[in-house]
């Protein structure tokens, strides 16, 4: 059983190498079970982090406001957190099923188990970014476009693990094709969501 230290290492890992981290998530074997909790987990808790962002925050008196003022993270947090919750199952779906159409051999598992763990890993970086961009303001745009650098890195070398590609770049075609995809498809849902919400407001 791992206990702070263990998961501190991996964490640390994770952000230096994160093939290397991989490969230890997936030798933890965890269980379906336990992995699907972790991701409502950290989707709800990232959800419910950012609807208190917005209510803590002053909002502008304009549109972008009022327009802010009608989204379900502001006015209505639990369906916020249903809908991120929904996204990040989609997603691992998708990684898992393009990267079965690239001739991956992961199973379902093996994508929920990094694909998981690098929500929280990302999770982590965005408070520790957070608290540093309200210390020194100047440098947050630089370590945000630095994370985003990095979650690519990541991401990639996560698939390629979980699918057993030992091709980096078909990984990237992976995560490419994956991230089209689901872009499309939840940019259509959530329009519909977000119409039958505004609509019954």
């Amino acid at each position: 059983m791992m206990v702070a230290s263990d998961w501190k290492a991996l964490f640390v890992q994770t952000v230096r190498a994160p093939r290397e981290g991989a490969q230890q998530v997936l030798s933890l074997n965890l269980s379906a079970q336990v992995l699907w909790m972790a991701l409502t987990l950290v989707s709800v808790v990232t959800s419910i982090i950012l609807a208190s962002l917005l209510q803590i925050a002053p909002l502008p008196q304009d549109d972008m406001g009022n327009l802010m003022r009608t989204m379900p993270a502001y006015d209505a947090p639990i369906i916020f957190a249903l809908m991120q919750w929904a996204r990040a199952v989609v997603i691992v779906f998708i990684l898992y099923w393009t990267g079965r159409m690239f001739g991956g051999t992961g199973r379902l598992v093996d994508v929920l188990a990094v694909i998981t763990w690098l929500q929280a890993v990302t999770f982590a970086l965005m408070l520790g970014i957070g608290v540093l961009g309200v210390i020194l303001p100047f440098v947050s745009s630089v370590l945000i476009f630095a994370m985003v650098v990095w979650w690519l890195w990541a991401v990639a070398s996560s698939l390629d693990v979980a699918h057993g590609f030992d091709n980096r770049m078909k990984a990237a075609a992976v995560l490419i094709v994956s991230v089209i995809g689901a872009t499309i498809g939840l940019s259509i849902f959530f329009g519909v969501m977000a119409s039958v919400f505004v609509g019954t407001t």
